[in-house]
């Protein structure tokens, strides 16, 4: 990090406690717990003793696993604009997760794998692999320090900016890193902190032709640092501060206009917030603040502006829960030609208790994506619905259907790249 990135962040950390500190001294102290949220409860929250399974204990250990399988169709199998191809696809995967039942103190490990086989395309076949192995040391009542360490194989969804259409095999990652934590809390004061530092690489996608899309210019490694501070006003509103620095660095350089051109780059988030839960039957998280991401090379352009982060839920009955999401950050395009784009989405979530073991959802959301170097923008949304059937605590059926609209503009395209996906399936969790 460089001294400027780290004197903005320490900046907003100073007006962070100052603010904090003229709050407290207007403050009426009250008692009882500040940062509970459970006034409500939130439908996909609710236990259900009598469809809900329960953790298996191993010792020390309190372990929750499934078995899960689904098969779905889908109307465009490789996204492409013309020509969609249907195809059938099945999935198969479990799910561990263990952690210790101490009074203080905490280990956990969350394992899941699953692969998604599709018949008449074989190749655009996939796994989804993950693993973390975490740990949680408490110092005091107040101050715990936590470790772990993660893996992530993936492939990238038909929604990522960085997917060519029609890609045949398509473009699988792995991320693999480790971070460290502080954690500081009373009555009224939080403090956490994170430091994330990862390792990103990337596999060529193929398109249908077999010309590999060379994925190479990706490959990066990542600093991160998040510190938020927070201040409890009443038991049913707290506000904060927070700040995050970010340094990313490539592998490889591309050539541009001739030359060679590093993609590398620092940043940092500063904004203000509130977490809340009030009698209008509303809990929820919004911040406010400021993005800035400096290259190195200036023959890209910085990116600054509004930072959003959001979510609200609405309890309007015990049965049902609205969930409103919200956000702009800057990401990575996970194209050549510019390193970054700037992401701004807005979603919706009803889930609605139809019995007391149906559940029934659906969502819609829509991101628009903008590219500082480029004439690009790319707008998706995804809507979504989910039928839930908990038979018993061993069986939970499913029943879903996703659309997905992505619709690509600007001079950056020599043809169409937009398209329309539709896939509908079932699927079934077994637990132990």
């Amino acid at each position: 990090m460089d001294m400027l990135s780290v004197k903005r962040v320490s900046l907003a950390g100073v007006a962070t406690g100052a603010m904090i500190t003229a709050v407290a001294g207007t403050a009426v102290a009250q008692s009882g717990d500040y940062y509970s949220r459970n006034k409500y409860e939130a439908v996909s929250e609710r236990r259900q003793p009598q469809y809900d399974p329960e953790p298996i204990r191993l010792g020390a250990f309190l372990v929750n696993s499934n078995l899960n399988a689904a098969v779905a169709y889908t109307n465009n199998a490789l996204g492409t604009s013309t020509g969609e191809e249907s195809d059938v696809v099945a999935r198969i995967g479990a799910e561990v997760s263990a952690r210790t039942n101490w009074n203080v103190h905490e280990i956990g490990l969350d394992v899941a794998a699953s692969r998604d086989e599709y018949q008449d395309f074989s190749d655009h076949s996939s796994n989804d692999i993950s693993a973390r192995l975490r740990g949680r040391l408490d110092v005091t009542r107040e101050l715990s320090l936590g470790a772990a360490a993660f893996v992530r194989q993936r492939a990238d969804d038909l929604t990522n900016p960085s997917n060519a259409s029609g890609l045949l095999k398509p473009v699988v990652s792995t991320r693999t890193g480790a971070e460290v934590s502080a954690n500081y809390g009373n009555d009224r004061v939080r403090w956490r902190n994170v430091a994330t530092i990862a390792e990103v690489n990337y596999d060529d996608g193929e398109t249908a032709n077999g010309i590999r899309v060379n994925q190479d210019f990706r490959d990066h490694s990542s600093l991160q640092f998040q510190t938020r501070l927070s201040y409890a006003i009443s038991p049913n509103v707290a506000v904060y501060g927070q700040g995050a620095l970010n340094d990313r660095d490539y592998d490889n350089e591309v050539v541009l206009g001739g030359l060679p051109r590093s993609r590398d780059s620092k940043g940092y988030t500063v904004s203000v917030g509130t977490d809340f839960e009030l009698n209008t039957l509303v809990r929820g998280d919004v911040s406010v603040g400021y993005l800035n991401e400096e290259k190195d090379d200036s023959y890209f352009e910085d990116v600054s502006g509004l930072a959003v982060d959001a979510r609200v839920m609405w309890f309007p009955s015990r049965l049902t829960t609205v969930t409103f999401t919200g956000g702009r950050r800057s990401e990575d395009s996970g194209i050549q030609t510019a390193p970054s784009s700037v992401r701004t989405n807005a979603g919706a979530r009803v889930d609605h208790e139809l019995y007391r073991n149906v559940i029934l959802s659906a969502r819609a959301d829509y991101s628009t994506y903008d590219f500082e170097e480029v004439d690009r923008s790319d707008d998706v949304i995804d809507l979504g619905l989910t039928g839930t059937y908990k038979m018993n605590k061993r069986v939970h059926l499913n029943a879903f259907y996703r659309h997905v609209d992505r619709d690509r503009s600007g001079s950056f395209f020599a043809g169409d790249e937009g398209f329309t996906a539709d896939v509908i399936g079932i699927g079934i969790r077994l637990y132990p």
